[in-house]
């Protein structure tokens, strides 16, 4: 998912950029201010997701690093800033998206089901890789998956770079990352008007 927010990101950026210039209005990012309280915790999120993930993979045979399973508990700091900064209207996506991307894995074990699509390639290797437990945050879907609607069962498929499932939660997370940066430019082109 970092990769998507990295491209969205970008796409963001370079679509806001274009229609400014279009628009032939300048921007001055330096006059924008990044107010998201809290944002500290999202960072903190991010550090301890990606180092479970890490220590995971690398020492999955000692069982005292298990407990690297309980990383979902930054969902609980994810939905606090989310609600702390409720009123940008980005944050309401970021919100939804956590909460639907929570839901799913509370409702099935606290691992995100992931539905493997029949045009990725390797489809065995990735179904037995994920019935052996070897991945830290995901699981097969299967026929006892509950809240199905809400876990990775939208494929993006080659061409894509990385060939994925996403939730519809990670779609609004996008959407929220998406409207992030163009609530960025907008504001700052929006400042230097007056």
């Amino acid at each position: 998912m970092f990769f998507e927010i990295i491209f969205f990101s970008l796409l963001s950026i370079i679509t806001a950029i274009i229609v400014l210039l279009f628009k032939k209005r300048s921007f001055d990012l330096n006059r924008y201010n990044i107010n998201i309280r809290g944002y500290k915790l999202l960072i903190l999120a991010a550090v301890i997701k990606i180092t479970a993930e890490f220590l995971f993979k690398k020492y999955t045979d000692i069982t005292l690093l298990r407990i690297l399973s309980l990383n979902w508990v930054i969902y609980f700091g994810l939905i606090y800033v989310s609600l702390l900064n409720i009123k940008n209207p980005f944050m309401m996506l970021i919100f939804l998206g956590t909460l639907f991307n929570f839901a799913a894995i509370a409702a099935n074990g606290f691992k995100m089901p992931v539905y493997v699509s029949e045009q990725l390639f390797d489809v065995e290797a990735k179904k037995m890789f994920l019935l052996s437990g070897k991945d830290l945050v995901h699981t097969l879907l299967t026929e006892e998956t509950k809240l199905k609607f809400l876990c990775d069962i939208i494929t993006l498929h080659p061409p894509y770079p990385f060939p994925k499932a996403i939730s519809l939660g990670d779609v609004f997370l996008l959407a929220g990352v998406f409207a992030f940066w163009q609530d960025l430019f907008y504001k700052s082109s929006k400042d230097l008007k007056h």
